[in-house]
């Protein structure tokens, strides 16, 4: 664990205190951004985690900011914006120019602005390769941008949005070939978004974007053109494991409210919390998420130290989701009918549980990646 750890939980410790799941499970039902718990993670330092202080951070590592997303989500403190703004500084810092980190990282610091992430399609989920979308060089230098992106969390609300494109068209026999990486500014003239209809609880909006011959900048390529997908391996790592410290929290939050419910729920004058049927799948449930957080820890300390995570990042994705579904599962039954009541709080992580099986990439192709890399078995997408 991290040497600043102590004071990362005192930290999370004091906004608990001060901002509780009522607000957040509000502002998720309302679909509106919680300013309140964004300026708590403003305000205590924590955004400021994982970024040298030459770009106004302070110092740290990804540890850190996993050991935070932890913390908070155990208590149903949900934060979904964190992980676009953390995981899109890590191709920033280690492909950027000095002048693009110097002007776009201290602003992800303070709370000034934030980073969303532009990389899935309609026709192209999880299979990156196959995106439309282009940004062609023109021969002022610029690049102009046409094509659309979905999903797109807080698109609208962010400032710039770290997007994947292609510079070349698509070649079968090089499908890596010619895909880039840009800082984009949400603002450009040619930019649309039409907020979609998600039916879950979430505190950000979510956005199916279009771009209409949109002129970014020649500044706004990160690294060498042509060579995004190497970069952007840099950020997806991060993610698995920043989304995965969420999918624990929120299991030990949705096991917490099941045995304190199981406690006193008697309809037959015996807490139902005796019952093997229920006692059983927590108690196994709560196995898993604490498998689930020794691999996320473990996988954390080999990035810290520079090594490839393909591997783990996507470890932690399978064991976190499934210890997430394990444990809003057996929440929404310990409950019973009362389960989808939404004033009781569970309902939206059963819904959450279930989308994280398929996001930020679906389980059947993250096991399909660790059967090749690690079994050595025929590669099967």
């Amino acid at each position: 664990m991290s040497e600043n750890a102590d004071a990362i939980r005192e930290i999370c410790d004091s906004i608990i205190r001060r901002v509780d799941r009522a607000y957040v499970a509000d502002c998720g039902k309302r679909n509106e951004f919680p300013e309140k718990l964004w300026n708590m993670w403003a305000e205590s330092g924590l955004l400021s985690m994982g970024l040298p202080e030459e770009y106004g951070g302070s110092g740290g590592h990804l540890t850190d900011i996993v050991l935070a997303i932890d913390l908070l989500h155990q208590h149903g403190l949900l934060l979904p914006i964190a992980v676009t703004n953390f995981m899109s500084r890590e191709p920033l810092l280690r492909h950027a120019s000095e002048e693009q980190r110097q002007r776009y990282l201290p602003p992800t610091a303070t709370g000034e602005s934030f980073f969303s992430f532009g990389i899935t399609e309609p026709d192209a989920g999880t299979n990156t390769f196959k995106i439309k979308t282009t940004a062609i060089r023109q021969p002022d230098g610029t690049f102009l941008l046409n094509g659309g992106k979905t999903y797109q969390t807080a698109f609208v609300e962010s400032d710039n949005c770290l997007l994947v494109a292609r510079t070349q068209p698509y070649d079968p026999a090089d499908r890596t070939k010619g895909i880039s990486l840009f800082i984009l500014d949400t603002k450009l003239p040619g930019i649309s978004a039409t907020q979609m209809e998600i039916g879950m609880y979430l505190p950000e909006k979510n956005y199916t974007t279009y771009f209409d011959n949109v002129v970014m900048p020649a500044d706004a390529l990160v690294g060498v053109e042509g060579q995004g997908l190497k970069i952007l391996f840099d950020s997806l790592n991060s993610e698995r494991l920043l989304v995965g410290a969420m999918n624990i929290g929120q299991a030990d939050y949705c096991i917490s409210r099941a045995a304190e419910y199981a406690k006193t729920r008697a309809p037959f004058d015996t807490p139902i919390g005796a019952y093997q049927s229920i006692q059983h799948p927590l108690a196994r449930s709560k196995t898993y998420v604490e498998a689930a957080r020794t691999m996320l820890y473990k996988a954390c300390d080999a990035f810290e130290r520079g090594q490839n995570v393909g591997v783990e990042a996507n470890m932690v994705k399978i064991l976190s989701s499934e210890a997430f579904k394990m444990s809003a599962e057996i929440a929404m039954t310990t409950f019973g009918g009362a389960g989808v009541d939404v004033t009781q709080d569970i309902l939206p992580f059963y819904i959450a549980a279930q989308n994280n099986m398929v996001a930020p990439v679906n389980n059947q192709v993250v096991l399909s990646f660790i059967g090749e890399k690690v079994l050595g078995l025929p590669k099967s997408y």
